[in-house]
This record gives structure tokens, C-alpha cells and sequence, in this order.
């Protein structure tokens, strides 16, 4: 039968730094704002627009958004909706 040992109960202090380390880096990862990200994808443009994937498509052929593919991936700069959409 395995025992399961608790890591932080008894364990030696470079054990201890390393799940200290290891949890403040999951928390990181868990904050992690995604208004430091300057691009759209195209699932939060067609959510922010309310628009189906072959508007979004048709969209996009026709230039009047700008965008960037990267791999499969296509990009849509925040700045062009911040600035389409401002008062």
C-alpha cells in the first residue's frame, strides 16, 4: 500500500522554497490579465461584435478590419476597436 506524504508537512526547507515557489507561480498564471495582450482573437471579435464566423470572414476579405495570421491563428490589433468604437 502507498502512503501519500504531504510535501510541506516535514519536508526539507529546499522541498518547502520549491512548492512555495511552484504555488506563487500558479497564481501568476491565474491573474494573468489579458488587457497586456494587444490583439483580439477572432472567437472575442465575433463576441464583441456579435457577428457569426462567415461575417467575421467576409469581414476580413474585404479589408475593413486590419489583422495578423500567425500559424491558424488569426489576429485583430485592440487599437483599431478602441479607436472604431470611441464617441
Amino acid at each position: 500500500m502507498k502512503q501519500y506524504v504531504n510535501p510541506q508537512s516535514g519536508a526539507d526547507p529546499s522541498t518547502k522554497e520549491l512548492m512555495a515557489l511552484f504555488v506563487e507561480i500558479l497564481r501568476a498564471l491565474q491573474n494573468k490579465e489579458p488587457e497586456h495582450f494587444p490583439y483580439y482573437d477572432s472567437a472575442d471579435v465575433k463576441r464583441l461584435l456579435n457577428i457569426s464566423d462567415s461575417t467575421l470572414h467576409r469581414i476580413r476579405k474585404s479589408k475593413k478590419i486590419p489583422h495578423v495570421k500567425i500559424g491558424n491563428k488569426i489576429f485583430y490589433p485592440k487599437s483599431f476597436f478602441n479607436t472604431a468604437f470611441k464617441p
